[in-house]
Order: structure tokens, then sequence, then C-alpha cells
């Protein structure tokens, strides 16, 4: 008798009858990268998030295999890989591709399962069938839609870089208290709101004028271009962070020619954890309100709207 393949023991539940849905048996649309702050920005600056060898106790180690990772999988206390969330439609990433199972890490809780996702043969690997239903991942043709063993973390591996071009959106997690896959106990940003770090960002993306895919912080669907609703809220813990000092001798008002350089570099300053330089730099301003004037002026021209109630998620 045949024994079974590994990702049998990882297999998808019953199809949902209706509208509702079994954990072992969802449907997904999309899939997400998520990493630290400092990974985030180079993202940003290299158009791509760049496949690296696998540095952990999988199969893949002592391969040199190149792979970029996603995931369907959300976190209920918070993310473990960091705050910066990049969302991909995945009917898009896997158009055309062959599927290969990989493993199973059972030392995770809860186990997780990895599949590598490819144009091109792996015979190394073994092939994955996606229509069968013996596995964890499922794609049923009749309804067009794919779905997932969601008792299980998914890890999709792709053995290519994945272009920013191809993103549909970047948003913010909160990082877990405690656990921290890549850094440890040693992580800057364990317990971090996603909408802090986004914040720092945000303020990097605008002060280094990294700004051709300014539209991934954007509320797609809307008729009225305006940030979504992560980004509108890391824009305004952004604005409450920006102030000046009661006892400043700036003067410098929002409508000055400096005014949007001085803001780019107070920027600058604050994304990258320079506090005492954006402090100088924001007290030049004559007060607290010409200062958010001539940020709010720098943020719309950044992002394309035409009022800071776009902004604010508002339209």
């Amino acid at each position: 008798m045949r024994a079974k393949p590994e990702w049998y023991h990882y297999k998808i539940g019953q199809l949902p009858h209706g509208n509702r849905e079994n954990e072992d048996c969802f449907s997904f649309s999309s899939v997400h990268y998520i990493c630290h702050l400092n990974d985030a920005f180079r993202v940003f600056e290299d158009r791509r998030i760049r496949s690296s060898l696998v540095w952990d106790e999988g199969k893949l180690r002592r391969t040199r295999k190149c792979v970029s990772w996603a995931s369907a999988n959300t976190w209920f206390n918070g993310s473990i890989y960091g705050n910066v969330r990049f969302e991909f439609d995945w009917k898009e990433l896997v158009d055309g591709k062959r599927f290969y199972w990989v493993e199973a890490i059972t030392r995770y809780n809860p186990a997780a399962f990895r599949i590598l996702i490819s144009e091109t043969e792996h015979p190394d690997l073994k092939a994955y069938d996606v229509a069968n239903g013996e596995g964890p991942l499922l794609y049923n043709s009749t309804n067009n839609t794919w779905y997932r063993n969601g008792t299980f973390t998914s890890e999709f591996l792709f053995d290519e870089d994945l272009a920013l071009e191809d993103c549909k959106k970047v948003g913010f997690d909160d990082h877990h208290p405690s656990n921290c896959r890549r850094f440890g106990s040693q992580c800057p940003h364990l317990g971090k709101r996603g909408i802090e770090v986004g914040a720092k960002l945000l303020a990097r993306i605008v002060g280094h004028r990294r700004l051709q895919f300014a539209k991934l912080f954007l509320d797609a669907p809307s008729k009225t271009k305006c940030l979504h609703s992560e980004a509108a809220s890391t824009y305004m813990h952004l604005r409450k962070s920006l102030t000046v000092d009661e006892d400043s001798d700036g003067r410098l008002r929002h409508d000055h020619p400096a005014a949007q350089v001085l803001v780019s570099a107070v920027l600058d300053n604050y994304g990258w954890d320079r506090p005492n330089g954006a402090a100088k730099l924001r007290n030049l301003f004559d007060n607290t309100k010409e200062l958010r004037i001539a940020f709010r002026d720098r943020m719309m021209a950044a992002f394309g709207v035409r009022s800071e109630r776009a902004l604010t998620g508002e339209g």
C-alpha cells in the first residue's frame, strides 16, 4: 500500500456551504510579506523584495535556492516578523506557475507548511497538485477560488524577487511583544504598534523622496484619492509627534521658501530615530501650527492628494 505523502497530514477540510467557512478550509485572495522597518525601507529603495538563501532549520538550507516569502496568515498577538506588511494578489502571483511541496515545520505552534511556487521545474522536490484536495492548499476551479487549511501557518516560497510594482498595498501590524523570528529578544520593535513604526517609514519615504510607489498607501477603490485607513492613522500619529517647543526662538513660517526643505529634513531625522536633530530642526519654525501646516503641505504633495481630509482618510 502506497504511503501517504507528508502533505496529507495537513489536508484541507470540507469545502464551505454558502457563506459559512470553516477554519480548516478558508478562502483567501491575497498574501503578504512582513518585515522590519529597515528592511521595508530597503524594499522601497530596491523596488523589490529580494529573494535570499534560506537561513532557518528547513531543508532548503542545504541547497542554494534563493526564495522570497509570503503568507496568508494573520497574527492575533502581533506579528513575529516585523511591523510593515506588503500585500500581493495571490492569483496574479501564482498564475501559470508550478507548485512543489517543501516540508512541514512541526516545531512551530501551529505547525507550518511550506510550498515552493516557481516558473521552473524543481526535480529535487515533489510536485504538489493544487486541485486534488489532499493537502493544505486547494484550488477549486468550479468557483475559481483558492482555499487553505487555516489551522496551520501557510508559508509560500517564490524562487524569485517580488517586484514592488506587483504589490497592491502597504499596511502596518503590531509587533508581537516578546517573540521576534529574526532578532529574538534584541529586537528594538518588540511590542511596537504598527502606526508607530509606520509613521517612521512614511517619514523616511517622504524625507528621502522615495515616492514612486506612494500609491501603495492610497485607498485603491476610492473615487477620491486618499490614504487608506492604516496609512491615515500613521499620518495622524506622525502629525501629533511634530511639535515646536514653547521656549524656542524659531521664526520660520509655513510659506517660507525653505519650509518644505526643512520639513523633509525633520522627517528624515524622525524616521531614522535621531530625536535631537529632529528637535533642533522643528524648533526653527515659529510655532507648532506653522510646522504642521508645512508638514501637511509636504505630505499632500508627496501622495498627490488635494486636502488634509485625504491624508486622514476622509476623502
